[in-house]
Order: structure tokens, then C-alpha cells, then sequence
């Protein structure tokens, strides 16, 4: 039973005495301590997975002509997509902000994942930082909001203050020494790095360089100026759907012809081809976009400088395990950045659109070039209003698939992407990187034409 199983867990008995003797189990209930991560030098065990997990699985795990899409229950269940979110945001690298939103000294981002709060920085070297928020005095939270122009970090409960590399700055009235200050630094999130102007971090003592996550990807965008983008806009949203789905729904472009009428005439369904290589990610493109009279076409803007002849007229889409989905235009790019709630089947996303360096026309007034992007920023925003509705609608329908008992299908042609990410996370939260062995052979057409 449930209750007697979780008493056995609590007393940290072996993971391998408790588990069947399955290869799959094995892969999944690997030693405590694997899943450990540091909190003030203790150590806490990551929870355990439910046994469906170990049932289920195995259906998405293979090759997709034989694969069934993942079970309802990995979206729904309280007790997974909690053990998920931990071990998934506690130990691999994920998306937490852009780093134009950290440009500026003073610049403060706060960031909920789950039941854990963060804040990023800027000092006034231009360094960006990442602190838990919590107050070294009692534990209260430091901070509550974004801030710009911020001197330092005050808690609101006694005053202790901070500086914005987390250092420990006074604790007014009382005056402390400095080699206890020095021992009073908010907590650092271990590890924290850039990549295509994105702030990416980790929870895990000592992560693996963010290197080992991204594979070939930066081959991909090496011409692409993503470091120096210019921030154009954004929108917040929150979305009653697993932050999975929104994952998927990104990927999926089976879906536009239905959910997106404006967006099919600028990016057609049959259009769309692998942009695929190993890695913790999923990409493809399409290509040719077509001019449709529509915020997005090409003339609107300049493009980035130093693309591929196809890369001119192609659309690259990459999502990033596990948390960001990437769009980048010839002259843009738009992000979409999830993070789960404590609450199951809820989800915060940050949509955010950036403009290529030097994206404005020559002859556009500074007017006409901000009316521009903000038609554009409309078109995108437009975008993912639709699949909000259609993300919503499909995790209200999980639960009646689950009660049948229903494993969802995959159309290879289509499917393939969705695939890939499923397994990701599969294999993520048993903290391995996606098992390239079982993923399918794929059209290397576009990446050949890049090179040409």
C-alpha cells in the first residue's frame, strides 16, 4: 500500500530492495545520493517516483514507429509532477531570463520555480547573478518584485541588507563583524551561464558545464548576433496546463493548419523540415517563409548580418530542455520561457520578443520602426493566445484520456519532434541526457544547404 510504501522510502532503504528487477526500474530508482542536491552543505534526497512511472514508460521509451505518446497520467497525476519538477529543475540546466533584462546595473529579476524562489542580478560590474531568496537571518524573502536601478537587496522583515552580489552588507541596529558577514552571503544557486542571450541555471552542486547540454546547437546558431539582441516587448501569462504541453505544443507543428490561420499563410505546415542534432534540444525550420502581408515578413526589417543564403528566408525553431521554447526569424527572435507552479497543472510563461542588431530600415523614423515591432510583437502574441486555448483544452482532456485509460498515438512524419521531447523528459528525470540510440534517422537536407 501507498502509506506503507512511503514509510519504507522515509527510511532510506535502498532503492534497488524496493524496486522490481526490471531494466527500466533500474534506470529509474538509481542510489539516493544520485539525486541528492546541497542546501547550506546538507544533503536532500530528491522524492521518489510513483511505480506507474515504471509501467508506463516503457510505451513512450522506443522507437516511434512503435512508441506510444506519453500517458495522461504524467500530466495530471499530483504526485509525479511534483517528483518531476524537482528533480527535473533541481538538477538540469534550464531557461530562467534573457540576459537584455540584466543589462543594466541595478537590474533585478525574481523568479518563482515550483516552491523555490530566486533572484537574479546585475552589479555594478555588469555581472549577473542568481541568489535563492531567502533572508541568511530567519528565512523571510528578500525580495518580491523586478526592480531596475536597485542600490541593494533589503529584506523587509529586519533590514538585513545585501549587496547586489549577494554579499552581506549591515544588519541595522546591531553591528556585526566582518568575518561573520563574510559567512552570511545569500545562498548562491550553483551554477549559472550564458548562451544566446539567454541566463541559464542549475540547481545541482557542481553541475556539468552547460556545454554538455546544448551539443551541436551552437554550431547551428554561430551566425545568428543572439548575444546582442535588442529587447522589444513581452507578455506574462499564466496557464492552466503541464508545463510539458507547452513544451509539445511547440514542437508541434501538425497543429497550425488548425489552431493558427494567420500563421500557416507565413509558415506553412509542409514546410517544415529537421534541423536536428544531438543534443538536449529540438529543432527544425521552415523554409521557404512566405511573404504574406503580415508584421513578419522579411522587407519589414533588416536581418541579422552574416546568415547562409537560406538562412535569409528560413525560420529556426528550437526548444531547449527543458523550459524554452526559440523562435528565430531572419530579423527576430521570440522566446517562450516556462516555469512550473507548486500547484499541478499550472504554469507561469514569459513571452518575450527581441530584435536583430541594427534591425531598423534605414528610412523608418524611430516611430515607424517601434510601430513595426509593436505590430509584430501583436502577430506573435496573437500566436500564442491560440495555443494557450488549445494547450488548456488538451490538458482538460487528459484527465478524461486517463479515466479511459488512453495512450495518445504518434504520426512519425509529424510526430517526430514530440517524440524526442517526451523522451527527454524520460530520461531527465532519472538525470540522464535523451537516448539518441532510440530517436529516428532524420532528412539532413537543410543542414546540408547551410554549409553549401
Amino acid at each position: 500500500p501507498e502509506p506503507e510504501l512511503a514509510q519504507m522510502l522515509s527510511k532510506v532503504t535502498t532503492s534497488t530492495a524496493l524496486c522490481r528487477r526490471t531494466a527500466f526500474s533500474r534506470r529509474i530508482l538509481r542510489p539516493l545520493a544520485t539525486y541528492g542536491k546541497r542546501y547550506n552543505g546538507s544533503q536532500r534526497v530528491l522524492p521518489f517516483l510513483p511505480p506507474f512511472v515504471e509501467e508506463l514508460g516503457p510505451a513512450t521509451s522506443t522507437k516511434i514507429e512503435q512508441a506510444k505518446s506519453l500517458h495522461p497520467t504524467f500530466y495530471i497525476d499530483e504526485k509525479y509532477v511534483q517528483a518531476e519538477r524537482e528533480r527535473i529543475f533541481g538538477t538540469h540546466w534550464f531557461a530562467a531570463c534573457h540576459t537584455a533584462e540584466l543589462s543594466n546595473p541595478g537590474d533585478v529579476k525574481v523568479l518563482e520555480v515550483g516552491s523555490n524562489s530566486i533572484i537574479l542580478t546585475c552589479d555594478k560590474s555588469k555581472k549577473i547573478h542568481a541568489f535563492y531568496n531567502v533572508c541568511r537571518h530567519r528565512g523571510a524573502r528578500v525580495c518580491s518584485t523586478d526592480q531596475t536601478g536597485c542600490k541593494q537587496l533589503v529584506c523587509p522583515y529586519h533590514w538585513w541588507a545585501y549587496r547586489l552580489d549577494g554579499s552581506l552588507k549591515s544588519t541595522p541596529p546591531a553591528a556585526t563583524a566582518q568575518e561573520r558577514k563574510d559567512t552570511l552571503a545569500l545562498q548562491k544557486v550553483p551554477g549559472l551561464e550564458t548562451f544566446a542571450g539567454i541566463v541559464f541555471l542549475n540547481q545541482a552542486p557542481n553541475p556539468p558545464p552547460l556545454s554538455d547540454y546544448l551539443g551541436d546547437l551552437p554550431e547551428k546558431l554561430k551566425r545568428y548576433d543572439l548575444d546582442n539582441m535588442e529587447f522589444s516587448g513581452k507578455k506574462a501569462y499564466t496557464i492552466k496546463g503541464d508545463w510539458k504541453l507547452i513544451a509539445e505544443n511547440f514542437v508541434d507543428f501538425y497543429h497550425i493548419n488548425a489552431v493558427h490561420p494567420e500563421l500557416s499563410r507565413f509558415s506553412r505546415v509542409d514546410d517544415h523540415q529537421p534541423y536536428q542534432g544531438k543534443g538536449q534540444y529540438v529543432g527544425f525550420v521552415t523554409n521557404p517563409l512566405t511573404n504574406s502581408g503580415g508584421p513578419g515578413d522579411l522587407h519589414n526589417f533588416n536581418l541579422f548580418k552574416g546568415l547562409a543564403p537560406i538562412e535569409k528566408s528560413s525560420a529556426l525553431f528550437f526548444q531547449l530542455f527543458p523550459n524554452v521554447s526559440v523562435t528565430i526569424y531572419p530579423h527576430s527572435v521570440y522566446t517562450l520561457m516556462t516555469f512550473p507552479t507548486s500547484t499541478p497543472g499550472v504554469t507561469k510563461e514569459s513571452l518575450a520578443l527581441l530584435m536583430a542588431p541594427g534591425a531598423r530600415k534605414e528610412e523608418d523614423t524611430e516611430e515607424e520602426y517601434k510601430a513595426k515591432c509593436e505590430k509584430l510583437l501583436a502577430f506573435v502574441v496573437n500566436i500564442n493566445d491560440e495555443d494557450v486555448e488549445a494547450i488548456e483544452n488538451l490538458q482538460q482532456g487528459l484527465h478524461n484520456a486517463r479515466e479511459q485509460g488512453m495512450h495518445g498515438e504518434f504520426l512519425p512524419k509529424y510526430d517526430w519532434p514530440v517524440h524526442r521531447f517526451q523522451n527527454m523528459v524520460l530520461d531527465g528525470i532519472q538525470g540522464k541526457l535523451v537516448n539518441e540510440d532510440i530517436m529516428p534517422v532524420l532528412s539532413k537536407r537543410f543542414e546540408k544547404k547551410v554549409v553549401e
